[in-house]
């Protein structure tokens, strides 16, 4: 299985307490509560939610009646009894743990929820048949009082890479499939879709970084209809209903989980701008804030006003502003009464386009110095890197830092966090055999290898392992177990290290054979004593440089990792 996906699912393992139940139908549940809607999963525990053993082509089944969960006909009677009119949706999830789509099984999928939407008989599975009939006792009894069609959503969830989830005779089997359901004729909207480990991963994102709020927003204006955005909306709140957008919990803590997306963390209160904010907040000159301050950006997944001037939003991210609300939030109390009554520029945009969003994030940080690899932290692929490191499945105890000052005033062990320069010095000099690129500063490194790393296809388990000897060989150098001297040549020890490890090269990035090289990697920088090795690889460095340790210049020349490879194939 994918490493992350196995992460997250060995994760959820642990917080639901199913360890002892068998790995498929935790993997069910896995795939249930990251697929399912919120107000169905807080109406169960997890358990129930499976059918009963053997069911065959269907794992999970769902009917939400007007939002509760009906598991029979005597709950669709009570649930509509008094209703004056009624909604039906049904999920269906087929889950398995396999890294490939098998499309007689997409296939098979349909066709069982053909069936059990055509009212067949499931006698032999308790749980499936009571669904059925419950589904038949809503068109049999309340048929007159349906606001429309029963909308019916199925996934065919799976561990396979995008290749597998996007191939053609898959794509053929979904069309087919959900189309012999969409002709019975008597539902309203049939989804069906395969889910592939990014899918699953954009699922745990979703469901660990949504949010939604309420608040007031008195001044505001409605920008023109614009491709890609639902709503766009220009004004300014208060600081106390910004509050309300940045914190949590019922100390309103900082909810750092909305600055998600944002492409730098808080830079601390002793940054020059930062200062300024808060000087200017805790002065006379405080109701000046709306012509100061550049304000906020949310960009927020759905958004509905309500009575007044109040509105909602929900899967909300500030993508700009994250000084800005972290100096508000430091100066609250400082505000007091005022709080109310100073205001800041805020810019809301709705939309569930990811690309459009991206383009809102690049657009609102120009105006700021913020280089191009900076801006990789708005990645997927920087996000689904970041979630692996906190899993840390391989016991390295390193922490990615995706944003820039992220983890500011945060108890994390600074030598232990990996920043995305320290990442792509060190997967470029391991594992592309590049240390004479990684030697370089991270403007020139990235505009040289910067195609080449942070692919989406590529495995994870090499950044962190290339991450971990990093870190054990700059522990070296910091104990002075290891001399000083040899710290030039340390991304071309790097890369030797690798050699050593494995007699040879590495499998590319993203090939399946890496994450097994990785993890011997892993396993042998988990040895106590590393220093007789790093001493041995610093004189495979120098008999390539003719027997003495290369200049500076000289190992930030790919002539000279040519002569090392040499040098560590032969010896």
């Amino acid at each position: 299985m994918n490493p992350l996906i196995q992460g997250l699912f060995k994760k959820f393992r642990e917080e639901e307490e199913i360890l002892d139940i068998r790995d498929s139908d935790a993997f069910e549940l896995f795939a249930a509560s990251l697929i399912l809607p919120d107000d169905i999963l807080t109406q169960v525990q997890m358990s129930e939610l499976l059918l009963d053993e053997g069911t065959i082509g269907i794992d999970i089944a769902t009917l939400d009646v007007n939002g509760q969960i009906a598991w029979d006909a005597d709950d669709v009677r009570e649930i509509c009894e008094n209703a004056g009119k009624i909604e039906v949706n049904l999920h269906f999830i087929q889950a398995k743990q396999s890294a490939s789509v098998s499309s007689t099984e997409v296939l098979n999928f349909g066709d069982i929820v053909r069936k059990f939407l055509q009212g067949e008989d499931f006698t032999l599975y308790p749980k499936l048949d009571a669904l059925a009939k419950a589904l038949a006792s809503v068109f049999d009894n309340y048929a007159s009082r349906l606001k429309g069609p029963p909308s019916v959503s199925m996934h065919f969830t799976t561990t396979a890479p995008k290749p597998s989830v996007a191939a053609e005779t898959v794509k053929e089997r979904v069309s087919t499939a959900s189309g012999h359901i969409d002709n019975l004729g008597f539902l309203g909207k049939v989804l069906l879709v395969v889910l592939g480990a990014d899918d699953i991963h954009d699922a745990w994102v979703r469901k660990n970084h949504a949010n939604e709020v309420e608040f007031q927003f008195e001044k505001q204006v409605n920008l023109p209809k614009m491709p890609g955005v639902d709503q766009a909306i220009l004004g300014v709140i208060s600081v106390a209903e910004l509050l309300k957008l940045i914190e949590t919990g019922e100390d309103r803590h900082l909810d750092e989980r909305v600055f998600y997306d944002n492409v730098r963390g808080f830079k601390g209160e002793d940054n020059a701008v930062n200062r300024q904010i808060m000087d200017t907040l805790d002065s006379t000159e405080r109701s000046l804030l709306p012509v100061l301050n550049n304000g906020v950006t949310v960009v927020a997944a759905s958004y509905s006003p309500k009575p007044g001037d109040a509105v909602a939003v929900s899967g909300y991210q500030i993508v700009n502003g994250c000084q800005t609300s972290h100096c508000l939030y430091l100066s609250k109390e400082s505000l007091g009464e005022s709080i109310a009554d100073v205001f800041v520029p805020i810019r809301l945009v709705v939309t569930e386009d990811e690309e459009v969003a991206t383009q809102i994030i690049r657009a609102t940080n120009s105006q700021t110095a913020v280089q191009e690899n900076d801006l990789i932290a708005l990645t997927k692929f920087q996000k689904k890197l970041e979630d692996f490191y906190k899993l840390d499945a391989s016991d390295v105890k390193l922490t990615y830092e995706r944003r820039s000052g992220q983890f500011y005033n945060k108890e994390v062990t600074k030598t232990r966090i990996v920043t995305i320069s320290d990442q792509m010095r060190a997967v470029s000099a391991m594992f592309l055999d590049s240390p004479h690129a990684a030697a370089r500063y991270a403007g020139r490194l990235y505009d040289e290898v910067g195609t080449a790393i942070f692919r989406e296809d590529h495995k994870l388990l090499p950044y962190m392992a290339s991450a971990f000897a990093a870190y054990r060989l700059e522990n070296a150098f910091r104990s002075g177990a290891l001399e000083s001297i040899y710290k030039p040549a340390r991304y071309h020890i790097l890369m030797a290290f690798k050699y050593h490890t494995l007699a040879g090269k590495s499998a590319s990035l993203e090939k399946s054979k890496v994450e097994e090289q990785s993890l011997r990697i892993i396993e042998a920088l988990k040895k106590t004593d590393l220093i007789p090795t790093f001493r041995e690889l610093t004189q495979s460095v120098i008999a390539a440089g003719g027997g003495q340790l290369p200049s500076s210049d000289r190992l930030k020349r790919q002539q000279f990792t040519q002569e090392l490879v040499t040098e560590l194939m032969r010896s």
